[in-house]
C-alpha cells in the first residue's frame, strides 16, 4: 500500500470525530452521511493522504451499525 493512501484505523478515527460533530447533523437531529465522508475526505487530504475505494465498505458498515443503534435506542 502506497504511504500516501490513509490507513483504515486513521478513518475510522476520522469517522468517528466526523459522526460525533453537531455540524454533520441535520436539523432533525440526524446524521448527514455525506458531510461525514466529506470530514474524512478533508481530513486524509490534510494529512497528504488520499482515501482507498475500499474504506467505503468499512464506511458502510459503520454507517449501519450506527443506525441501528440509533434505531433501538429510539424503541
Amino acid at each position: 500500500m502506497s504511504s500516501n493512501v490513509a490507513k483504515t484505523a486513521e478513518l475510522i478515527v476520522s469517522f468517528h470525530n466526523a459522526v460525533n460533530s453537531l455540524e454533520n447533523l441535520d436539523e432533525r437531529g440526524r446524521i448527514n452521511w455525506n458531510y461525514v465522508d466529506a470530514d474524512i475526505h478533508l481530513d486524509a487530504s490534510d494529512a497528504g493522504k488520499v482515501v482507498p475505494e475500499e474504506w467505503y465498505e468499512v464506511f458502510n458498515d459503520l454507517a449501519d451499525e450506527i443506525e441501528l443503534n440509533q434505531l433501538q435506542e429510539s424503541v
